[in-house]
């Protein structure tokens, strides 16, 4: 049976660390399920019900409480100010399936009550504004006339592909994933790489956003358990390499 391991950030809220072991007893049921929704609504005129607006996931919110059994008296002490001084970091779940994790930044006052000698309770308020939960990373590359294929990922949400794109293609080139292409007219140059994040559709050289040198395309985000292919082209001349970074991503 794996066992369970929480942090956040460099800090332990479940298993065993210099202080004394850490439990949680209560909080984790949203992290478990989904987050809240939210959307506008609005009535339909003259009709029943109401029009079939967008609707979206919230920030993730956690409170989680818990123990803290200590080594001792002074090292409970320390415990609680090295515990309360955090305010954002890293959150990681261990020993419940696969490993996942998402950032989230302290959302409320962390409490620390020590109850006996050697004995507290805690409980930590966080808030992801990023309400996707990730988990193992994977990369696929594809050259020109050598698709990838079988490109997949074991979340239950849509993951953000990004690629860096390396080589020679002066005219721009063509990337298709999912059967949806897109397209950058910017001349790819030796030794100055482009990295694409669907996640914002963006085209970055050396880190910087480049303004235009796009073209016709989709974004799309890669459905969990449904393989894919990855394939790039030219536009007019030239040969490049792409790689496909991708997440395992859950809701």
């Amino acid at each position: 049976m794996a066992v369970e391991h929480i942090t956040w950030g460099a800090r332990t809220l479940s298993g065993l660390d210099r202080f004394g072991r850490w439990i949680v007893t209560e909080g984790m049921e949203d992290w478990w399920g989904s987050p809240e929704p939210r959307g506008r609504s609005q009535d339909r005129p003259d009709a029943d019900g109401e029009l079939d607006l967008p609707i979206y996931n919230q920030a993730r919110l956690l409170t989680i409480s818990g123990h803290l059994h200590s080594l001792g008296h002074d090292t409970m002490h320390e415990a609680g100010h090295y515990l309360t001084s955090s305010m954002k970091g890293r959150f990681k779940v261990q020993g419940h399936g696969p490993t996942l994790w998402a950032d989230g930044k302290r959302n409320s006052k962390i409490r620390f009550l020590p109850g006996t000698d050697k004995f507290a309770t805690w409980q930590v308020q966080l808030k992801f504004v990023d309400p996707c939960k990730y988990g193992e990373t994977r990369t696929w590359a594809a050259s020109v006339g050598s698709n990838a294929s079988g490109i997949f990922h074991r979340g239950n949400y849509g993951a953000v592909p990004r690629f860096l794109v390396v080589g020679n293609m002066p005219g721009g080139y063509r990337l298709t994933i999912k059967g949806q292409v897109f397209t950058v007219t910017k001349p790819l140059i030796a030794g100055q790489p482009h990295s694409i994040d669907y996640g914002d559709g963006r085209l970055r050289i050396g880190g910087a956003i480049v303004h235009g040198g796009l073209g016709y395309g989709f974004t799309p985000f890669i459905t969990g358990g449904l393989p894919t292919a990855l394939s790039i082209e030219p536009l007019t001349t030239g040969t490049a390499t792409v790689t496909l970074t991708l997440t395992d991503t859950y809701i």
